[in-house]
Protein backbone atom coordinates (compact mmCIF):
# COMPACT_ATOMS: atom_id res chain seq x y z
CA UNK A 1 0.00 0.00 0.00
CA UNK A 2 2.88 2.38 0.76
CA UNK A 3 4.25 1.81 -2.75
CA UNK A 4 0.88 2.73 -4.29
CA UNK A 5 0.62 5.91 -2.20
CA UNK A 6 4.16 6.95 -3.17
CA UNK A 7 3.55 6.36 -6.89
CA UNK A 8 0.23 8.22 -6.78
CA UNK A 9 1.78 11.20 -5.01
CA UNK A 10 4.65 11.36 -7.53
CA UNK A 11 2.24 11.28 -10.48
CA UNK A 12 0.06 14.06 -9.10
CA UNK A 13 3.05 16.19 -8.11
CA UNK A 14 4.54 15.91 -11.60
CA UNK A 15 1.25 17.01 -13.11
CA UNK A 16 0.98 20.00 -10.81
CA UNK A 17 4.52 21.17 -11.46
CA UNK A 18 4.35 20.83 -15.24
CA UNK A 19 1.26 22.90 -16.00
CA UNK A 20 -0.16 26.41 -15.89
CA UNK A 21 -2.17 27.02 -12.72
CA UNK A 22 -4.86 28.85 -14.72
CA UNK A 23 -5.50 25.72 -16.77
CA UNK A 24 -6.34 23.43 -13.88
CA UNK A 25 -9.78 21.86 -13.60
CA UNK A 26 -11.23 19.55 -10.97
CA UNK A 27 -13.97 17.03 -11.61
CA UNK A 28 -16.01 14.04 -10.51
CA UNK A 29 -16.04 10.95 -12.68
CA UNK A 30 -18.11 7.78 -12.92
CA UNK A 31 -18.57 5.02 -15.45
CA UNK A 32 -19.38 1.42 -16.26
CA UNK A 33 -17.15 -1.32 -17.61
CA UNK A 34 -17.31 -4.86 -18.94
CA UNK A 35 -14.24 -6.90 -17.98
CA UNK A 36 -13.07 -10.46 -18.41
CA UNK A 37 -10.29 -12.46 -16.77
CA UNK A 38 -8.03 -14.50 -19.03
CA UNK A 39 -8.05 -17.99 -17.49
CA UNK A 40 -6.50 -20.98 -19.24
CA UNK A 41 -8.79 -23.97 -19.94
CA UNK A 42 -11.80 -22.23 -18.38
CA UNK A 43 -14.53 -20.46 -20.32
CA UNK A 44 -15.23 -17.04 -18.86
CA UNK A 45 -17.40 -14.17 -20.01
CA UNK A 46 -17.46 -10.46 -19.35
CA UNK A 47 -18.97 -9.11 -16.17
CA UNK A 48 -20.39 -5.66 -15.53
CA UNK A 49 -18.49 -3.39 -13.15
CA UNK A 50 -18.17 0.28 -12.41
CA UNK A 51 -15.77 3.06 -11.48
CA UNK A 52 -16.17 6.31 -9.59
CA UNK A 53 -13.83 8.95 -8.24
CA UNK A 54 -12.23 12.33 -8.75
CA UNK A 55 -10.17 13.84 -11.55
CA UNK A 56 -7.82 16.75 -12.30
CA UNK A 57 -7.23 18.19 -15.74
CA UNK A 58 -4.26 20.31 -16.84
CA UNK A 59 -3.75 21.89 -20.28
CA UNK A 60 -0.39 21.49 -21.99
CA UNK A 61 0.97 23.07 -25.20
CA UNK A 62 0.32 21.71 -28.71
CA UNK A 63 -3.13 20.33 -27.97
CA UNK A 64 -2.04 18.02 -25.14
CA UNK A 65 -3.62 17.68 -21.72
CA UNK A 66 -2.93 15.47 -18.72
CA UNK A 67 -5.73 14.17 -16.52
CA UNK A 68 -4.85 12.06 -13.47
CA UNK A 69 -7.73 10.30 -11.68
CA UNK A 70 -8.20 8.57 -8.35
CA UNK A 71 -10.90 5.94 -8.78
CA UNK A 72 -12.57 3.03 -7.07
CA UNK A 73 -12.74 0.52 -9.93
CA UNK A 74 -14.57 -2.83 -9.76
CA UNK A 75 -13.36 -5.49 -12.23
CA UNK A 76 -14.86 -8.96 -12.46
CA UNK A 77 -15.42 -12.02 -14.64
CA UNK A 78 -18.06 -14.75 -14.80
CA UNK A 79 -17.43 -18.50 -15.00
CA UNK A 80 -20.32 -20.24 -16.74
CA UNK A 81 -19.30 -23.73 -15.71
CA UNK A 82 -19.71 -23.02 -11.99
CA UNK A 83 -22.17 -20.12 -12.28
CA UNK A 84 -19.98 -17.86 -10.17
CA UNK A 85 -18.33 -14.46 -10.45
CA UNK A 86 -14.83 -13.47 -9.38
CA UNK A 87 -13.83 -9.85 -8.98
CA UNK A 88 -12.00 -7.17 -7.05
CA UNK A 89 -12.48 -3.54 -6.14
CA UNK A 90 -9.31 -1.53 -6.78
CA UNK A 91 -8.18 1.90 -5.70
CA UNK A 92 -6.75 2.89 -9.06
CA UNK A 93 -4.70 5.86 -10.29
CA UNK A 94 -4.71 6.28 -14.07
CA UNK A 95 -2.86 9.16 -15.73
CA UNK A 96 -4.76 10.02 -18.92
CA UNK A 97 -2.44 11.61 -21.48
CA UNK A 98 -4.70 13.32 -24.01
CA UNK A 99 -4.18 14.98 -27.38
CA UNK A 100 -6.90 16.56 -29.46
CA UNK A 101 -8.48 19.43 -31.31
CA UNK A 102 -10.71 22.25 -30.11
CA UNK A 103 -13.74 23.14 -32.22
CA UNK A 104 -16.76 25.45 -32.08
CA UNK A 105 -14.85 28.45 -30.75
CA UNK A 106 -12.86 26.11 -28.48
CA UNK A 107 -15.96 25.00 -26.57
CA UNK A 108 -15.72 21.44 -27.90
CA UNK A 109 -12.62 19.25 -27.62
CA UNK A 110 -12.21 15.90 -29.40
CA UNK A 111 -9.24 13.85 -28.19
CA UNK A 112 -7.44 10.52 -28.09
CA UNK A 113 -5.88 9.31 -24.84
CA UNK A 114 -3.43 6.78 -23.44
CA UNK A 115 -3.85 5.84 -19.79
CA UNK A 116 -1.11 4.04 -17.83
CA UNK A 117 -2.38 3.13 -14.36
CA UNK A 118 -1.52 1.51 -11.06
CA UNK A 119 -3.94 0.06 -8.57
CA UNK A 120 -4.33 -1.81 -5.31
CA UNK A 121 -7.13 -4.30 -4.53
CA UNK A 122 -9.05 -3.34 -1.39
CA UNK A 123 -12.21 -5.47 -1.74
CA UNK A 124 -13.33 -8.84 -3.08
CA UNK A 125 -16.60 -8.99 -4.99
CA UNK A 126 -18.94 -11.72 -6.13
CA UNK A 127 -17.78 -15.22 -5.13
CA UNK A 128 -14.09 -14.37 -5.00
CA UNK A 129 -13.54 -15.19 -1.35
CA UNK A 130 -15.11 -18.64 -1.63
CA UNK A 131 -13.34 -19.42 -4.92
CA UNK A 132 -9.92 -18.48 -3.56
CA UNK A 133 -10.14 -19.94 -0.08
CA UNK A 134 -13.08 -18.77 2.00
CA UNK A 135 -14.78 -22.15 1.83
CA UNK A 136 -11.61 -23.76 3.16
CA UNK A 137 -11.60 -21.36 6.10
CA UNK A 138 -15.23 -22.18 6.86
CA UNK A 139 -14.52 -25.92 6.70
CA UNK A 140 -11.56 -25.60 9.04
CA UNK A 141 -13.62 -23.47 11.39
CA UNK A 142 -16.32 -26.14 11.52
CA UNK A 143 -13.63 -28.61 12.55
CA UNK A 144 -12.62 -26.38 15.42
CA UNK A 145 -9.47 -25.00 13.80
CA UNK A 146 -8.64 -21.38 14.63
CA UNK A 147 -8.96 -19.44 11.37
CA UNK A 148 -8.61 -15.96 12.83
CA UNK A 149 -5.34 -15.51 10.93
CA UNK A 150 -6.72 -16.89 7.67
CA UNK A 151 -5.62 -14.60 4.84
CA UNK A 152 -8.30 -14.32 2.16
CA UNK A 153 -5.80 -12.35 0.06
CA UNK A 154 -3.11 -15.04 0.14
CA UNK A 155 -3.70 -16.04 -3.50
CA UNK A 156 -4.22 -12.54 -4.90
CA UNK A 157 -1.72 -10.11 -6.38
CA UNK A 158 -3.25 -7.00 -4.84
CA UNK A 159 -0.94 -4.57 -6.64
CA UNK A 160 -1.94 -4.12 -10.29
CA UNK A 161 -0.77 -2.07 -13.22
CA UNK A 162 -1.66 -1.67 -16.87
CA UNK A 163 -2.67 0.76 -19.59
CA UNK A 164 -5.65 1.87 -21.62
CA UNK A 165 -6.25 3.38 -25.06
CA UNK A 166 -9.33 5.33 -26.01
CA UNK A 167 -10.97 8.53 -27.19
CA UNK A 168 -13.33 11.14 -25.90
CA UNK A 169 -15.18 14.38 -26.41
CA UNK A 170 -15.57 17.30 -24.04
CA UNK A 171 -18.41 19.83 -24.26
CA UNK A 172 -17.47 22.62 -21.86
CA UNK A 173 -17.53 21.02 -18.41
CA UNK A 174 -18.94 17.66 -19.61
CA UNK A 175 -16.49 14.95 -20.73
CA UNK A 176 -17.36 11.53 -22.22
CA UNK A 177 -14.66 8.89 -22.80
CA UNK A 178 -14.54 5.30 -24.01
CA UNK A 179 -11.49 3.05 -23.98
CA UNK A 180 -10.10 -0.46 -23.66
CA UNK A 181 -7.93 -1.31 -20.62
CA UNK A 182 -5.32 -4.02 -20.19
CA UNK A 183 -4.06 -5.28 -16.82
CA UNK A 184 -0.49 -6.60 -17.02
CA UNK A 185 0.82 -9.40 -14.82
CA UNK A 186 -1.10 -12.11 -12.98
CA UNK A 187 -4.07 -11.26 -10.77
CA UNK A 188 -4.13 -14.67 -9.06
CA UNK A 189 -1.14 -16.50 -7.61
CA UNK A 190 -0.39 -19.54 -5.43
CA UNK A 191 0.53 -23.19 -5.96
CA UNK A 192 -3.11 -24.30 -5.91
CA UNK A 193 -3.99 -21.98 -8.78
CA UNK A 194 -0.86 -21.86 -10.97
CA UNK A 195 -2.25 -24.26 -13.58
CA UNK A 196 -5.68 -22.63 -13.67
CA UNK A 197 -4.82 -18.94 -13.49
CA UNK A 198 -1.57 -18.95 -15.45
CA UNK A 199 -1.23 -15.55 -17.16
CA UNK A 200 -4.43 -14.32 -15.52
CA UNK A 201 -5.21 -10.65 -15.99
CA UNK A 202 -8.23 -8.43 -16.49
CA UNK A 203 -9.11 -6.65 -19.69
CA UNK A 204 -12.19 -4.80 -20.79
CA UNK A 205 -14.07 -1.77 -22.05
CA UNK A 206 -14.89 1.31 -20.00
CA UNK A 207 -17.28 4.17 -20.72
CA UNK A 208 -17.12 7.09 -18.30
CA UNK A 209 -18.61 10.52 -17.79
CA UNK A 210 -16.84 13.36 -15.97
CA UNK A 211 -17.98 16.79 -14.84
CA UNK A 212 -15.00 19.19 -14.89
CA UNK A 213 -15.11 22.55 -13.11
CA UNK A 214 -12.85 25.61 -12.92
CA UNK A 215 -9.89 26.89 -14.90
CA UNK A 216 -9.59 28.69 -18.20
CA UNK A 217 -10.15 27.05 -21.56
CA UNK A 218 -7.02 27.89 -23.57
Amino acid sequence: MKKLIAISAAILMAALLSTDADAKRFGIKAGVNVTDLNVENVESVGALGYQAGISWQFDLPLGFAIQPDILYHVKATKFDQVESQLGFGYVEVPVNIQWGLRLADRKVRIFAQASPFVGYAVAQTGDTESILGGELADALGNLGVDTSDFDKWANVNRFSYGAGLGAGVQFGFLQLTAQYNWNFGNSIKGEDFDSLFNKSNFGGYTVSLAFMFGGKRK
